[in-house]
């Protein structure tokens, strides 16, 4: 099948291409023009391609339990993503607080970063906010494997709400039609 996209790569969008009938997705999603995914392995650039069942899961319930929730603690940084790095340099001699201090931001990057959904994809490390009538997409990739690098080491956007929402909601439609369509053909095959 050939890439479609669903919005406008200039603002947001998402491209994706099913890889036959197997449950790997070639997946891009563009944020001011950037494939946040995109990354180089062996001198040639990529996208993320894997079975995405488990992001798609994510992205289901990050949207249906779409509310307002700011970051948990006081930190520097425009976005989600460049306020996790420097709040956890958090340190403590007080061991109930630091484990209070790390669960609770722990327990936020769970409903606003989506790579504990990854499945062993390589896949760019994004967050998600609802803040206002926006969706706040930050990602930061500078930790990343010896062989692999991302093209957006660091960033960040805002995409209106009722945009983001509609994109996702088509994508994981169209997935979700395709997954149920691969999965009743493989098992007719048994």
């Amino acid at each position: 099948m050939n890439a479609q996209t669903i919005g406008n790569p200039a603002q947001f969008a998402i491209t994706y291409r099913f890889i036959d009938n197997s449950p790997e997705t070639e997946l891009s999603m563009f944020v001011d023009g950037k494939n946040i995914l995109a990354f180089e392995r062996g001198g040639e650039q990529l996208t993320t391609c894997w079975d995405l069942d488990e992001l798609a899961l994510w992205l289901r319930d990050f949207i249906d339990h779409l509310t307002e929730d700011p970051y948990p603690v006081e930190a520097e940084g425009e976005f989600a993503a460049e306020k996790d790095i420097s709040a956890r340099e958090f340190d403590t001699d007080d061991l109930h607080t630091f484990d209070a201090y790390y669960d609770n931001l722990d327990n936020w990057n769970l409903r606003h970063r989506w790579h504990p959904a990854s499945a062993g994809a390589i896949l760019a490390d994004v967050y998600f906010q609802y803040t206002g009538d926006f969706i706040e997409i930050s990602w930061n990739n500078t930790d990343e494997d010896e062989d692999i690098h991302f093209l957006n080491m660091r960033g960040g956007s805002q995409v209106p709400k009722d945009i983001f929402c509609d994109m996702i909601e088509r994508f994981l439609q169209i997935y979700a039609q395709h997954r149920l369509i691969s999965q009743s053909h493989s098992c007719s095959d048994l």
